[in-house]
């Protein structure tokens, strides 16, 4: 398993905030037993979810089994009906310094 972010954004013509249809998708994907999302999409767990309403973006922190499997969930939930996403492998930050103490010998 490893990390992935998955870095949203959209347009305030589409936020849930002042479309239902599109309010659904986020309560919808928030009341589905997290069970469920690992079963059928390799998600081992959601760690955590970060959203900026007036910036209109958002930042989840997932664990899973690989991109491709984060993909068809954002499909097939409805996220990325209105959302641009980027889907990115993260790396803690104590990780990264000791790949860094490796790769450098420090």
């Amino acid at each position: 398993m490893a990390l992935y972010g998955i870095y949203g954004s959209h347009a305030p013509e589409v936020c849930p905030i002042y479309v239902p249809d599109n309010a659904r998708v986020f309560v919808s994907i928030a009341e589905t037993d997290p069970a469920q999302l690992a079963e059928r999409y390799g998600i081992q767990r959601i760690e955590a979810q970060y959203h900026s309403a007036l910036e209109h973006t958002f930042l989840w922190i997932v664990e899973a089994e690989d991109p491709y499997r984060i993909e068809a969930f954002s499909v097939d939930t409805g996220l990325a009906s209105f959302n641009n996403l980027k889907i990115v492998p993260l790396h803690t930050f104590a990780a990264t310094v000791e790949r860094l103490k490796e790769s450098h010998e420090l």
